[in-house]
């Protein structure tokens, strides 16, 4: 590769110039791939429990948990399913159960919100499903 400047008072030439040289080395040095920071073992372990998903079991089982405690009586006919867009899924075992849950539906809700903030859920939606 032949570079060439041209700048006031300096005649084009054919010759490599010093800064020209410099400058290409720096390029090549900040594209190599192996001058990467190694990674730090605690972002490691986060990417690994994310792609794995132990955070979304562990947050499932904590809301299950919490579920239990706020619907008593009707812990053995629900099953909490996931968070998604800030809508929790409750699966139940028969349409009565869904039609006495919608009855206490705002109750459950700031129940749900006071004891796990973090879940921000905003809507609980009932589907009759396996709850075993």
């Amino acid at each position: 590769m032949l570079i060439i400047r041209w700048q006031k008072g300096i005649e084009m030439t054919d010759n490599w110039d010093e800064i020209d040289f410099e400058n290409a080395h720096q390029l090549v040095n900040q594209r190599r791939r192996y001058k990467r920071k190694p990674k730090k073992p605690a972002n490691l372990l986060s990417q690994l429990m994310a792609r794995k998903g132990y955070g979304q079991e562990k947050s499932n089982n904590e809301l299950q948990e919490v579920w239990e405690r706020i619907a008593t009586p009707l812990k053995d006919f629900t099953k909490t399913g996931t968070v998604r867009r800030g809508v929790l899924e409750i699966f139940v075992t028969s349409p009565a159960i869904t039609q006495q849950l919608e009855f206490q539906k705002k109750q459950l809700l700031a129940e749900l919100n006071r004891q796990l903030p973090q879940n921000k859920i905003r809507e609980i939606r009932f589907r009759i499903g396996n709850v075993h």
